[in-house]
């Protein structure tokens, strides 16, 4: 074999290699598109649409991978592998800057202030954390014995002055998973406006524990309004977050204090609501059942519930928060993703209509493009605007 023939069969090696490299390229930037613009199951490849919509402007990062990609085809002679380079990046384009357009518009409408620098800051920082030792007090012994714990996260301000308001916090994991403290971020930026944080955990399965999540709920709340003097906190104004299942938890916690089939886990008073703060909770828990997106997540609830929809009706119209809703119920922010795969926004419109009918102080914000746990990435548009909207909701209802 002459030179000659070894260097255009070597050459088209190259060809055919960036080409199928482009190739893979595109099918994958496609495939996030897909995930992103349908409401693919989060989990498998369905994860990639919800990085991607949690992370959109990170997504841009990618074009990089692309413009060099066609660098390379383009001094390699490769004009196919060139060419699908390019058609990539556009699309990378659109992907990173859709989503973020359409919350910037919204933003707007809000009358919200977006920063950038901030995005750019937090663009490596996860909202993630654990129960934090130095924090934890135990808030209750359950009639099985198992210890209740919550931290609680100080302002760090003197016990003079004002009393202050308090925030409890739910956090999610569909009733079977998650941890108090889950979301540090919000226990300190709470702080930071000067709410004392009481960031709860609470019985969850293998042991069936569908009336027991709640009533450790109304426990928390009862320890707190007791222990309000050594917190300097006024008990007539402690508030309930809480992040999916915990924002369930959190809606029929309040809207049901009182009702004799939800007790406190221990002997604790009820104590009256003063606002909720609800991360995408599930409001129709017949509705989560018909309308889950994957088995697991399916498992998780009915683990929680202890049977199917069929199996236990008037179960799942009692762990539904719309079936306590009447004038008496606290005002109410809901934060909702219109991309959220896992508890669709349709729960947040249904809390709307029936606070609505109920003449109860409430709002609603459905965030563009934007998934379950969109809060995971603190630096956000997203988090952006809930914080804005949940800085003033508090300002008026707390």
């Amino acid at each position: 074999m002459n030179t000659r023939t070894h260097g255009l069969r070597s050459r088209g090696w190259g060809t055919w290699s960036l080409t199928l490299l482009a190739s893979g390229f595109a099918v994958g930037t496609a495939t996030v598109a897909y995930c992103m613009l349908r409401p693919v199951p989060p989990n498998g490849v369905g994860r990639l649409g919800t990085l991607a919509l949690l992370y959109p402007l990170h997504v841009l990062a990618l074009s990089l991978v692309g413009l060099g990609l066609a660098l390379v085809a383009s001094r390699g002679g490769a004009r196919l592998a060139a060419r699908l380079c390019i058609c990539t990046i556009l699309l990378i384009a659109i992907l990173g800057i859709a989503p973020t357009t359409a919350l910037m518009w919204q933003a707007r409408t809000l009358n919200v202030s977006l920063s950038l620098a901030s995005y750019l800051a937090h663009a490596l920082h996860v909202n993630r954390g654990g129960p934090d030792l130095e924090r934890t007090v135990v808030y209750g012994i359950a009639k099985d014995g198992t210890k209740l714990e919550l931290d609680v996260w100080r302002t760090g301000r003197p016990n003079s002055g004002p009393l202050r308001p308090a925030v409890v916090i739910i956090h999610g994991g569909g009733w079977t998973n998650g941890n108090r403290s889950m979301h540090p971020d919000w226990d300190r930026w709470l702080n930071g406006l000067g709410y004392e944080v009481f960031d709860i955990e609470y019985r969850m399965p293998p042991v069936g524990r569908w009336s027991d999540e709640v009533g450790d709920v109304k426990t928390a709340l009862g320890w707190v309004a007791v222990h309000a003097a050594d917190y300097h906190v006024d008990p007539t104004r402690i508030s309930l977050m809480g992040y999916s299942a915990g924002g369930n938890l959190a809606m029929l916690a309040a809207y049901s204090m009182g009702h004799e089939p939800w007790p406190p886990s221990t002997d604790v008073h009820p104590v009256a609501v003063r606002s909720i703060i609800n991360f995408y909770g599930p409001t129709d828990m017949a509705l989560l059942y018909r309308m889950s997106p994957a088995p697991e997540y399916t498992d998780s609830f009915v683990r929680y519930t202890g049977g199917t929809l069929e199996d236990v009706p008037e179960r799942y119209r009692r762990l539904s928060p719309l079936s306590y809703i009447d004038a008496k119920a606290p005002p109410t922010i809901t934060l909702h993703g219109t991309r959220d795969r896992l508890v669709s926004h349709e729960h947040a419109l249904l809390l709307d209509q029936a606070l609505r009918e109920a003449s109860v102080p409430h709002e609603m914000v459905l965030l563009a493009f934007s998934d379950h746990s969109f809060d995971v990435n603190w630096g956000g548009f997203a988090t952006q605007i809930a914080r804005a909207k949940i800085r003033a909701f508090l300002e008026h209802h707390s």
